[in-house]
């Protein structure tokens, strides 16, 4: 408990015992030890917002699981389709194909065939063009950018070239598309992935160039493992595209790791300001010692004008880091709107994802208030540590 004594030295000391050059270290290490946890909370938020909007798109665009099956499995099917975890399954072509530029080089693109006859969701998000249906069977939807970059326009014929396996090998076939829809891609899977009729595949014979199966979603993606460990032939999207997601994961963990570093080298300053405090008044110390006082007392009094600092800095940095994160946009639209540009008009995302997690907010704060312990009872206990005589006579 913090006495009548500690606490008037701690007052006395924090608002008019220190020197002009003390009060502005004081000052920078309160700005310094602010701004460290806004940075924390404001890049971290973001962080979080952006890894989990890439991960929802990225198990937007890939199957959950994908059930290597033919049309005949139809018990099978059925068996899944029943699960309560399961929100949709339907037949797909996956496989991979050539297409041909005018103005690039060909690219080898993700090729998805769906069932346009039971009306199945591609999904992507046309910019131009229309979404699929029956009377489509034989058109091509590509990434608005690819197209461009190849100078395909709507309408055009597309040719994709097909790797197909032959009794005496590899050979290689060609089949036209028309382009009916250009699609906004999310991420970098559907940024080279393009769909197709499966009907038109199975017309001209293609469906041996890759793999036919069943397109499974889930209620809860990262359960798939173990909602169909007991099915064969199935793989899922933590086998095909895991390390994607864990990636993302690594990014969060080096960038927390790099913002602790800065909050630790703003938190310095205290230790700064609280050495230099201490050093001034190393006399007062020895006075106060020699006239009864204990190092408990002496080390509260102290404990005060440092805490008052490290707490001013915590909550300045917690009040603003919060508000910055929780209005990001809002601040992103008025800096698009003064300079006349848009930050986010080449990427993905239509505004800026932020989201605040809790572990990251008392992260911050832990990490403040053990540097700023430290930067209080070190230099403290260090002066502590001279006899009271001797500091005397050398001040003297």
């Amino acid at each position: 408990m913090i006495n009548q004594f500690s606490l008037k030295v701690g007052v006395r000391y924090l608002f008019t015992g220190a020197s002009g050059f003390s009060k502005l270290v004081n000052t920078v290490s309160v700005v310094g030890l602010a701004l460290g946890i806004i940075l924390l909370i404001v890049v971290s938020s973001v962080h979080n917002g952006l890894a989990d909007e890439r991960r929802n798109m990225l198990l937007r665009v890939v199957p959950h699981a994908f059930l290597t099956a033919g049309a005949d499995s139809s018990l099978r099917i059925e068996a899944i389709r029943a699960m309560d975890e399961v929100t949709s399954i339907r037949r797909e072509f996956r496989g991979m194909a050539i297409v041909a530029g005018r103005a690039a080089a060909p690219v080898v693109l993700d090729l998805i065939g769906v069932d346009l006859a039971i009306g199945s969701v591609v999904p992507a998000d046309f910019v131009e063009g229309s979404t699929f249906n029956e009377t489509m069977q034989h058109g091509i939807a590509l990434p608005q950018y690819l197209a461009n970059r190849l100078g395909h326009r709507l309408g055009d014929a597309i040719d994709l070239t097909f790797v197909v396996p032959t009794p005496s090998g590899l050979t290689s076939t060609s089949a036209s598309f028309q382009l009916t829809g250009l699609f906004k891609f999310v991420t970098e899977v559907d940024a080279i992935t393009a769909f197709v009729g499966l009907a038109a595949l199975q017309e001209r014979r293609l469906l041996s160039t890759g793999k036919v199966g069943w397109n499974i979603s889930v209620a809860e993606p990262f359960e798939v493992e173990a909602l169909l460990a007991d099915q064969p032939d199935v793989s899922t999207w933590i086998d095909t595209h895991g390390e994607a997601f864990r990636a993302y994961q690594l990014e969060r963990t080096v960038m927390y790791l790099l913002m602790t570093l800065v909050l630790m080298l703003a938190s310095f300053n205290i230790i700064a300001g609280q050495a230099m405090l201490i050093n001034v008044k190393r006399a007062d110390i020895a006075i106060l010692a020699t006239l009864g006082a204990s190092r408990r007392q002496l080390l509260s009094a102290f404990a005060i004008q440092g805490g008052v600092i490290t707490a001013v800095g915590i909550g300045v940095g917690l009040v603003l880091g919060l508000t910055i994160a929780n209005n990001i946009n809002v601040i992103f639209d008025t800096i698009d709107g003064a300079l006349g540009i848009a930050i986010l008009e080449q990427t993905a995302f239509t505004e800026l994802p932020a989201r605040v997690a809790l572990f990251d907010v008392v992260g911050a704060v832990l990490i403040a208030l053990v540097l700023g312990g430290f930067a209080l009872v070190k230099p403290l206990r260090l002066a502590l540590l001279e006899s009271p005589a001797y500091v005397l006579n050398r001040l003297s």
